[in-house]
C-alpha cells in the first residue's frame, strides 16, 4: 500500500491530528471552460472554436478524520486545523506519495466542511470532507535548488509565480528575469500559474518537478 503525506503550508496534517482516509481531485484533468461556440438551426452540430481552450478550476477533496479523548478535544483539534486553512490568502497544499511522487497546489477552502462525530466515554473521533479550491489548474512546478533562485520567463500576458515560501509575484510583458532569494535551506516548491502556451522562452536553475500539468 501506498503512504501517502499531505502537508498543509509544509506542515504535516498529523501535526494538527488531522489524518486522511481518502482523497480525490489532485491529480485530476479539469474540464474546459465554454468556448466560443456558433450554433445554426439549418446545419448539425455546432461550431466551437478548440484553438483557444482553457480549463476551469480544480475541486479538491480530502475525507479528514481525527482521533482524541473526549469531545472538547477533538472540536479543538478540528477548529485549530480550519483556522489555519482559513487564514487570509491561499494554502499550499502538498501531497507526497511513496517519497518519489510529489503534487503540489494553492488553494482555499469554499465550501463547508460538516464534521460528523461518534463518541463513547473513553474517545471521541470526528470525520469530515475538507473541499479546496485551486484557481489557477494548469501549473509548471520546480523544486528550487540554492539559495537564490532565477527564472526567465517571456509572455504577453500575466503569470503568477509562487514562490513557494508565503510570497507570490505576478509577472509582467515587459519584464523577462525575475530571482527570489530563500532563507534557510529548506526544500521549497515554486508554482508558476497561467497561460502556459503563452511562454515562449522560460530558463530556471531549478529543478523542474512537473513541466505542465
Amino acid at each position: 500500500m501506498a503512504v501517502v503525506v499531505y502537508l498543509l503550508d509544509n506542515i504535516p496534517f498529523k501535526n494538527y491530528n488531522v489524518f486522511v482516509s481518502d482523497s480525490s481531485g489532485i491529480f485530476d484533468k479539469t474540464k474546459f471552460k465554454e468556448g466560443t461556440k456558433k450554433d445554426w438551426s439549418d446545419e448539425h452540430g455546432y461550431d466551437i472554436d478548440l484553438q483557444n481552450r482553457f480549463k476551469d478550476s480544480r475541486s479538491i477533496t480530502i475525507n479528514c478524520f481525527i482521533h482524541a479523548k473526549s469531545i472538547s478535544e477533538c472540536i479543538n483539534k478540528y477548529n485549530d486545523f480550519l483556522n489555519a486553512i482559513d487564514k487570509k490568502g491561499s494554502r499550499r497544499l502538498s501531497v507526497i506519495i511513496d517519497d518519489n511522487l510529489r503534487m503540489e497546489c494553492q488553494v482555499f477552502r469554499e465550501d463547508a466542511a460538516e464534521t460528523k462525530l461518534i463518541y463513547n466515554s473513553s474517545d471521541a473521533i470526528g470525520t469530515f470532507d475538507l473541499k479546496l479550491t485551486e484557481n489557477f489548474p494548469v501549473k509548471t512546478i520546480l523544486k528550487k535548488k540554492v539559495t537564490e533562485t532565477t527564472i526567465t520567463l517571456k509572455s504577453d500576458k500575466v503569470m503568477v509565480i509562487n514562490w513557494g515560501d508565503g510570497i507570490e509575484q505576478y509577472t509582467s510583458p515587459s519584464t523577462e528575469s525575475y530571482t527570489h532569494k530563500y532563507i534557510g535551506n529548506d526544500d521549497r516548491y515554486i508554482i508558476i500559474y497561467g497561460d502556459l502556451d503563452s511562454i515562449t522562452n522560460f530558463q530556471t536553475n531549478a529543478d523542474i518537478l512537473w513541466n505542465r500539468f
